[in-house]
């Protein structure tokens, strides 16, 4: 086994679990359109610094759109596509916090 620390100050995973039957899942509610945008907009402005990645099921799925950021270990729960901007804001805030 090798052990390496990862290089980016930031890691954001966002639940893109789906299921056969019903709408309460991530990938349902928009997931994967919502992570794609995030991840260009993080390789874009944010390269080495925040990692945006496509995660299996957080347990939060009846909450809406799930997303996990570390190092801070919060959610963001009850997430609709059309929060992109003020998700964005939000992890270039906790970035800026990061790094001061």
């Amino acid at each position: 086994m090798k052990k390496e620390k990862m290089k980016t100050e930031m890691e954001v995973f966002i639940c893109n679990h789906s299921r056969d039957s019903g709408d309460d899942n991530c990938a349902a509610k928009g997931a994967k359109e919502l992570t794609d945008k995030l991840k260009k907009w993080a390789k874009e402005e944010h390269k080495g610094e925040m990692k945006v990645f496509r995660s299996g099921c957080l347990g939060k799925c009846s909450e809406g759109i799930a997303i996990a950021c570390y190092p801070q270990k919060k959610f963001l729960l009850e997430v609709v596509p059309e929060d992109y901007k003020e998700i964005r804001e939000g992890l270039e805030e906790a970035l800026k916090d990061i790094k001061d």
